[in-house]
């Protein structure tokens, strides 16, 4: 019997080959933008604590790409000298790392396999108030089969200038596929989209993200608010090391039927615009999931109708906030949840019920939506924070809760029901519905639902059976 030893570490080729290719691109810059975001956390900790509306004013993380091109700059503070080696290592050694601060980073990889993503070649510089330091993933480090794990960090006495502190990343290689991908105007455009709704609450809170020079805005989900005519459902619980708050509500009026053929029609169930119907999910105010409508935000599940387009008008967000990231019920690429997690479990209960609210309303609603939509175009659209505001004061103990949970049901606007409503549906060949929306005067485009009440009006007239 002989013994021997086995070099058991990770191999150069499953971190800088493999591992990139867990996450897409646009991935890949929203965890860079992550780091900025952390950082500008560790700058304004105290303003958070204290509640501060705007804590990140005047922070900014800025992109620059194209086909030669890539740079990511921030001035949130930089990394400190003592933390810079747990910063460019592969892996965090110390998981209490930032465990007292609200950040979204975890397993210190992010940033590492988002460089290796998208550059064979890249430097990244931190200037903070202890410390100028800079470092080279080469091309040579980077080669899967070179064995060598060591990096040269050269380092710099602080630059007194705190304006600069921040940290650069710069691609001196890009790949092929990145280039190429990096000179479309239609990744721009949709990189622009994602950022605008992944990082509205915090654009909302001051940070600024520019891409390209074009500052972006927020697309934050919005509830339609009047306390004594419609408001939303609103839950809030701690799960452990957790908080769970949940918003479920109207954002528009109700659909109508046209509508709703429409969008059966041209499979759209969401809404065209900047802002879409569907649950959000929100840690430490990053959005992981926006506006979906499957089962991991509760719809089809238990009682609750699967998504239908007659649902357009619902919107809702579940937010999970915690000082310790690894208790936040999200994946390594922050892509994904982890639907088993008990403080996940609870805010999709909330989900689920709020979303069960609307869902039934909207059906007593069916064919008098003129009744409720005046009212919900009325009601002012209000954020998150002035919602939570709003209905935190008010929420009541959920029983059984032990305090843990309160709720404040929502307030809908009342349906007025004058005569029996009776529902008239069919379907019909579409050059058929064509040709008599051309012989009763009528664009031939026009939604079958308004042909077929055109004609029943004009033939109930000539039977006399309405004026």
């Amino acid at each position: 019997m002989t013994t021997r030893t086995l070099e058991a570490g990770p191999s150069k080729r499953f971190f800088v080959e493999m591992l990139p290719r867990d996450i897409s691109l646009e991935h890949a810059l929203l965890d860079l933008i992550d780091n900025s975001l952390d950082g500008a956390i560790r700058q304004r900790i105290d303003d958070i604590r204290l509640g501060s509306p705007e804590p990140y004013k005047n922070l900014t993380c800025e992109l620059k790409f194209s086909a030669e091109e890539f740079e990511i700059k921030d001035n949130c503070g930089g990394i400190p000298a003592n933390r810079i080696d747990a910063a460019l290592k592969l892996g965090r050694d110390d998981p209490n790392l930032d465990s007292d601060k609200p950040t979204i980073g975890m397993y210190g990889i992010g940033m590492k396999r988002s460089i290796f993503k998208i550059s064979a070649d890249s430097t990244v510089v931190s200037k903070s108030s202890t410390a100028t330091t800079s470092i080279n993933y080469d091309k040579e480090w980077m080669d899967p089969n070179n064995p060598k794990w060591t990096l040269e960090l050269h380092e710099d006495d602080p630059d007194p200038d705190e304006s600069c502190h921040g940290v650069t990343i710069a691609a001196n290689e890009l790949w092929p596929n990145i280039a190429r991908t990096f000179s479309s105007s239609s990744f721009f455009d949709d990189l622009v989209k994602r950022i605008s709704r992944y990082y509205a609450y915090v654009i909302e809170k001051g940070f600024s993200i520019v891409v390209n020079g074009k500052t972006v805005p927020a697309l934050p989900v919005e509830f339609r608010f009047d306390a004594e005519k419609v408001s939303p459902f609103y839950f809030e619980a701690q799960s452990g090391d957790v908080a769970v708050r949940v918003i479920v509500g109207l954002f528009r009026k109700l659909t109508k039927e046209d509508e709703r053929e429409e969008a059966i029609s041209s499979n759209d169930g969401l809404e065209t615009g900047g802002l879409r119907a569907g649950i959000t999910v929100v840690c430490n105010d990053r959005v992981i999931t926006y506006a979906d409508t499957t089962s991991v935000t509760g719809w089809g599940m238990g009682n609750v109708p699967r998504y239908h387009p007659q649902f357009r008008s619902i919107a809702g967000i579940i937010i999970f906030e915690s000082d310790d990231a690894r208790t936040l019920p999200v994946s390594t690429t922050k892509g994904a949840l982890d639907l088993d997690d008990s403080a996940y479990v609870v805010g999709l209960n909330a989900a689920m019920e709020g979303i069960k609210t609307f869902t039934d309303y909207t059906n007593r609603a069916k064919g008098r939506e003129e009744t409720t939509d005046v009212v919900i175009d009325s009601a002012p659209k209000l954020s998150i924070a002035q919602v939570t505001e709003s209905l935190s004061s008010t929420a009541r103990a959920v029983r059984n809760s032990q305090g843990a949970a309160k709720k404040t049901m929502a307030t809908l606007p009342v349906i007025e029901r004058k005569n029996p409503i009776a529902r008239i549906s069919f379907a019909r060949d579409k050059a058929e519905v064509e040709r008599v929306s051309e012989l009763i005067g009528m664009s031939s485009s026009e939604k079958p639902g308004i042909v077929g009440e055109q004609v029943w009006a004009e033939f109930a007239r000539k039977l006399g059976a309405i004026d």
